[in-house]
């Protein structure tokens, strides 16, 4: 039996409950969409970067990308989120500490109350706000919504919460104004034309602008002496991995595909903090395998102060084919 039939009778169980929790998110858009609930603006523009699902499908280092592009623009960009699972008294969430660490120039405010943080945020000095998983947050204006959906699975298995990983059905992608077909490399051209007809349909656009992208590894940093080396380091070498992500897997398969030999792994849940002594347990397995301990540049920054080594694997956003342009990203 494999893991899918395994789980089918389970998700016929929590059809039901699916279909009420698409049923709310649907009736609540509506209230905003009617003009029923106010929606606020910022006197600058605002992109908003979510997605329709649950999970990982690469929005941090597409904000990352963003907001990069805004600046080398004259622009002052800035990044509005709520904040979800950050430490009590932090400034900033691990995907708000990463993307200072990689931008240290970045404005951010994280508040679930993203209208007042907008506001400070411009107050601060951003002329351009970029919402992080922004999709369903709909009491901000935003000026385009840039959905990003894994193209292996853009939809998930079609359910809404917690029968699948919907947040709200398909038909919400009508609101999107551009969709970025995430971990799409390992398509061919026949696989990825399907997918963005698709996209297209459930939009309602033909004309919907559809882009693929991968997130590819860029580099690897050896914390805490902050060496930079190139991921050829990695080719050949024994690894042990430390992660808190929503999709390890994903993170073991790019490691693999890099050529190193994954001889081991801590797996946490995503968001994890981790303990002095976990970190401990993960070097300590990691000399014993003769491997070095490899982590992500999100968890990395839940490990700012560790007096551990570890190499950081750095993850870019790259394009399969002409990326968006400027005017399209309200830039």
């Amino acid at each position: 039996m494999t893991a899918n039939s395994a789980g089918q009778p389970l998700r016929q169980a929590l059809w039901p409950l699916g279909l009420l929790y698409g049923a709310v998110a649907a009736l609540r858009n509506w209230t905003f969409d009617a003009g029923l609930r106010r929606v606020h603006r910022l006197p600058v523009p605002v992109v908003s970067v979510g997605n329709l699902t649950v999970g990982g499908t690469g929005k941090t280092p597409t904000v990352a990308w963003l907001c990069a592009l805004a600046r080398a623009q004259g622009r002052r960009p800035g990044v509005l989120a709520r904040g979800y699972g950050r430490a009590p008294g932090a400034a900033l969430n691990d995907e708000g500490a990463m993307l200072q660490r990689r931008l240290p120039w970045l404005l951010q405010q994280q508040e679930p109350d993203r209208v007042a943080a907008g506001r400070r945020l411009v107050a601060a000095g951003a002329d351009f706000v970029v919402l992080d998983d922004g999709f369903q947050h709909r009491r901000l204006h935003r000026d385009l919504d840039v959905v990003c959906l894994d193209a292996a699975l853009p939809f998930g298995n079609g359910l809404c919460l917690p029968a699948g990983d919907l947040r709200e059905f398909r038909s919400g992608l009508r609101r999107a104004g551009l969709v970025l077909l995430t971990r799409a490399g390992g398509l061919d051209g026949d696989a990825l034309a399907a997918r963005v007809v698709r996209v297209r349909q459930l939009a309602g656009r033909s004309d919907l602008p559809v882009y693929a992208c991968e997130h590819g590894p860029g580099d690897v940093v050896v914390e805490p002496r902050g060496e930079v080396l190139p991921v050829a380091a990695l080719r050949g070498r024994r690894v042990w991995l430390l992660s808190g992500i929503a999709r390890p897997e994903s993170f073991r398969a790019t490691v693999a595909a890099l050529g190193a030999e994954v001889v081991g792994e801590h797996r946490h849940r995503d968001h994890h903090r981790f303990t002095p002594a976990e970190v401990a347990a993960a070097a300590t397995a990691a000399r014993a395998a003769d491997a070095l301990l490899l982590t992500t540049e999100k968890d990395a920054a839940r490990l700012a102060g560790v007096d551990v080594e570890r190499h950081v694997l750095r993850i870019e956003l790259r394009f399969v084919g002409a990326p968006p342009t400027t005017a399209e990203l309200r830039l």
